[in-house]
């Protein structure tokens, strides 16, 4: 009788589980219209260790509706019974097959041995005094008894689950999953146990003097795990070993009540990592452009340097020594022609040879006149004024597609206005204490509110958390079970708030104390978003600006007009390169002058067609070749002038050329710095937001994937044989934990007395059905 109690007391415990789990009844008519639904009850027994001593499982076909089925139901063949009558099954490959009519409803039931590996295996050990000891060894006695309880789901398998890494790639990692199970332990202390303490356990009064104790377990991570682990310790006198009662079902955690919020929880998290991600992939892509650009300045910064210092070597070396020396020749020139006025006799003999050393002279000056307006069109100014050209179309302006300044405009608008006021929006998003748009801190507090009324009740009052902002009456939960299954939701989901944000420590994205310092250790979402927000708005944007107003001091409102940036410097470098050929060249050629100039042009050109002319009027008079020399020397005179005026203007330009060439070159030297900030920008700044986005997107990915991947076992292997085609079923499990109490042999007489009894009482009901049918 003893057996019967215990079984039927299982049937009660495991029902609500079972119906819990079902779906829609399937259809499976061979004519009108009946629905199916397949139960299977596995009754396991074990030692007061835990070893495994047996089991069977009951299965039960509940048909309703009208007409005829054939059902091929899958069951464990070995001693199947059937419990509805006498007659035999038909058995077809591991299926029995059946034809039944139904009008109605109708139940079917079979017993057969249980052949297969349980999902659960259960170790129990116990101490006596703090020893260790066997079961039986502690029967009688008196002291303090320990009971120590592991529960393990043993369905793990290792598989791979695919996730969003972030950045719109399915990524796989390999998981551990098991098929989800939950389940609760039961066992009644005698009176002789006093002083019971457990720290897992909810217990209460059995009403006979005893202490029934209470175990929940959820089997499966990342909302449990795998294994459970617990116990008691009591008081005991006349001591013995309570046998105890282990009741356990899968389940989906993506559809069960107390855990599809959870489940909920991680697949939002999930995707706030992907969403993180997907912005700094954006600001990361913006700074590599940057940079680009950076580098595409520095080249022509170089081009334009190696021009620089060959005009300024070409000026040095070349043009400002020769007119030095011609400075010096026409010096001498004037000295000789003054020698030639006191000496004037001895000079008309060679006045041939100084008309045709003129003729020479203004030739050689009709050269350099030509030389020098070549300048413009050396290839090497070319290459010079090009390269500027190339600087200022690569910095470009902010409304040039393409260009520096358009690419540093951009970003500087996206980090440093659109990117804070996205994350200040991300941000209200996981914490807002406003009424009317909460953020997800607030919502996830609400539903832990909920959650408390529905474990504990609640009585009718205004609560913003319901529908209409009122609250109706709620009764607490008194279902252990469920009770347990509400704590420990509660537990997960305030766990998982506290990873969305701190209201005590949220952080000011305009506090130079919070966004300059570095990151708290193990940050809040919503500390880490706005301290992202903080320091792009007050530092990454100001930097961005400021390397904008470095490009071009008219580029932005917010630049220093009175502080020129390098497309400024670049536009003064290009005209001054222009002006500096135009002054060369018309101050050369001017000073040189053309073939119809005399002494009154004031040009070299000039003095000499005069000198030309003075000797020939001493050629063609002697008498007058006093007049001519004086002429002469003051052409000589203007000539000398010319010269150094000449000297000089080139001097004055080979140090212009020199400064210039000094100039790019200490700006070559400064580009690489704005290359390699760009790149410092990216390496430390935004691409560690995608390494965050993808960390949280990985984490909480994978742990959705895992409960997802659960659940999906739970629909495919969850039953212990399966249900018959198109029927709804659930399997459920009920382990007997043997106790002690040193009346074995006893036990043994009454078992079979039941056994015996139990099978006379299915003869007789047969035998009246029979009679009475």
């Amino acid at each position: 009788m003893r057996r019967t109690t215990t079984t039927a007391t299982a049937a009660v415990i495991l029902l609500p589980l079972v119906v819990g789990t079902a779906a829609s009844p399937a259809l499976a008519a061979d004519s009108g219209d009946v629905t199916v639904t397949n139960t299977e009850t596995v009754q396991a027994r074990l030692s007061a260790t835990g070893a495994f001593q047996g089991a069977r499982v009951y299965e039960q076909l509940a048909l309703t509706g009208h007409g005829t089925a054939t059902i091929a139901n899958p069951v464990s063949t070995d001693g199947l019974r059937n419990l509805d009558g006498f007659g035999g099954y038909e058995v077809v490959d591991g299926k029995l097959v059946s034809t039944l009519e139904v009008d109605g409803e109708r139940r079917e039931r079979s017993l057969s041995t249980y052949d297969k590996d349980l999902p659960l295996t259960v170790e129990v050990t116990y101490t006596f005094d703090g020893e260790t000891v066997q079961p039986g060894a502690v029967i009688g006695k008196a002291g303090t008894l320990g009971v120590h309880y592991k529960v393990t789901n043993t369905t793990g398998k290792t598989q791979d689950v695919t996730y969003d890494d972030g950045t719109g790639t399915m990524a796989t990692a390999s998981a551990e999953t098991v098929i989800p199970m939950i389940g609760q332990l039961v066992t009644v202390l005698p009176s002789t146990f006093t002083d019971v303490r457990s720290d897992e356990a909810g217990m209460a009064g059995d009403g006979r003097g005893g202490t029934r104790m209470q175990f929940q377990m959820t089997l499966f991570p990342p909302i449990g795990s795998a294994t459970a682990e617990f116990g008691y310790t009591a008081q005991v006198s006349r001591a013995v070993i309570p046998k105890a009662t282990l009741t356990s079902m899968p389940v989906s955690p993506l559809e069960y009540p107390s855990f599809k919020g959870g489940a909920a929880s991680y697949e939002a998290g999930a995707q706030k990592g992907v969403d993180l991600t997907g912005a700094g992939l954006k600001l990361d892509e913006s700074v590599l452009r940057l940079h680009d650009g950076s580098a595409q300045l520095l080249a022509g910064l170089l081009q334009l340097r190696d021009g620089a210092a060959q005009l300024s070597t070409g000026l040095n070396e070349s043009a400002a020594p020769g007119a030095a020396q011609l400075a010096a020749g026409a010096g001498r020139l004037q000295d000789g022609l003054s020698q030639a006025s006191s000496s004037a006799p001895q000079l008309i003999a060679g006045l041939n040879q100084v008309d045709a050393g003129l003729a020479q002279v203004d030739g050689g000056l009709a050269k350099l006149y030509g030389d020098i307006g070549q300048l413009p069109s050396d290839p090497r100014v070319k290459e010079l004024q090009a390269g500027i050209a190339k600087l200022r179309a690569g910095i470009g302006s902010t409304t040039t597609p393409d260009t520096l300044l358009a690419g540093i405009d951009q970003l500087r608008q996206q980090v440093g206005t659109g990117a804070p006021a996205a994350l200040a929006t991300m941000a209200a998003g996981v914490y807002n204490p406003s009424a009317t748009e909460p953020g997800a801190y607030q919502k996830l507090g609400c539903a832990i509110t909920v959650l408390g009324h529905l474990k504990n009740g609640a009585t009718t009052g205004a609560d913003a958390c319901y529908p209409g902002g009122g609250r109706p009456p709620i009764a607490a939960t008194v279902d252990p079970t469920h009770a347990f299954i509400l704590s420990s939701l509660i537990a997960q989901l305030t766990a998982g708030q506290a990873d969305l944000a701190d209201p005590a420590n949220l952080g000011d994205p305009t506090s130079a104390a919070f966004y300059g310092a570095a990151p708290v250790a193990d940050p809040t979402l919503q500390q880490g978003l706005t301290y992202l927000q903080g320091r792009l708005a007050n530092i990454a944007g100001p930097g961005l600006t400021k390397i904008q107003c470095g490009l071009s001091s008219a580029s932005f409102a917010g630049c220093d007009a009175t502080r020129p940036g390098l497309l400024e410097g670049l536009t003064s470098v290009d005209a001054g390169v222009s002006l500096l050929l135009a002054t060369v060249v018309t101050n050369v050629q001017k000073g040189v002058g053309g073939p119809n100039d005399t002494a009154a042009n004031g040009t070299l050109r000039g003095g000499v067609h005069s000198l030309q002319a003075g000797t020939d009027k001493l050629g063609a008079g002697g008498g007058a070749l006093v007049d001519g020399l004086r002429q002469l020397n003051a052409g000589a005179g203007q000539l000398n002038a010319g010269a150094e005026s000449l000297s000089e203007g080139l001097r004055t330009a080979a140090d212009g050329s020199t400064e210039l060439s000094d100039g790019l070159a200490t700006a070559a030297e400064g580009a690489p710095k704005l290359v390699d900030g760009t790149q410092q920008l990216s390496d430390e700044g935004t691409s560690q937001v995608v390494v965050s986005g993808q960390g949280t997107a990985e984490d909480f990915g994978v742990k959705y994937a895992v409960l997802s991947a659960g659940a999906e076992r739970a629909q495919t292997e969850g039953m212990a044989y399966g249900a018959p085609d198109g029927a709804t079923g659930a399997t459920a499990y009920s382990i007997e934990i043997a106790g002690v109490d040193g009346t074995g042999a006893s036990s043994v007489g009454r078992l079979i007395l039941a056994i015996v009894l139990f099978a006379g009482g299915i003869g007789l009901a047969t035998l009246a059905r029979r009679r009475f049918v």
